[in-house]
């Protein structure tokens, strides 16, 4: 009897949740526990571990591609865009890189397609879907002003993440 309490008792506090990759690259993974709960005023944590003996330079802004939301399959329209851009100095460049050391693990927050300006509605119950194909490159992560910052890093023999994400991120409410 004490051994069926103890076992509905852990399976009940037991989370059924596991990490996705999201990323092509085998030097870097970029983790995420789906399914993530969707809280829009709450950041979308992820785990990257760098996997290399190299220092890498991940610029959490630095993801531009495609990227929607589907609701129950069907791809959501948006409900308006956001307007204004971000320019960062080389103050701001040195506070926002990411730099992963070799066999590091940390989380943090990541913009998976920075040039993204729609707004969604997700008031209604169902199943949400994240959609992303994005690009981090040299080119990407020096769109905001780091061009300076990352090529005086480059310069120390840390290299520029060049990866893509290709993902469906199940999110619940």
């Amino acid at each position: 009897m004490k051994k069926s309490i103890v076992i509905i008792t852990c399976f009940i506090f037991i989370s059924c949740s596991t990490q996705m990759k999201i990323n092509k690259s085998k030097d870097i993974d970029i983790l995420i526990k789906t399914p993530v709960k969707l809280i829009t005023d709450e950041p979308v944590m992820f785990t990257i571990k760098n996997n290399s003996n190299s220092t890498y330079v991940i610029d959490p802004y630095g993801f531009v591609g495609n990227s929607y939301w589907m609701l129950n399959n069907e791809k959501l329209n948006p409900i308006n865009f956001s307007r204004g851009y971000r320019s960062r100095e080389d103050i701001d460049c040195r506070n926002d890189l990411i730099i992963l050391n070799p066999k590091q693990k940390m989380d943090t927050t990541l913009s998976l397609n920075f040039m993204e300006r729609a707004i969604y509605d997700f008031s209604k119950t169902g199943r949400y879907t994240r959609i992303i194909e994005s690009r981090h490159n040299g080119k990407n992560g020096m769109l905001l002003g780091c061009k300076q910052y990352i090529n005086e890093l480059e310069r120390k023999g840390y290299r520029l993440l060049d990866d893509s994400i290709d993902a469906k991120i199940p999110f619940v409410k």
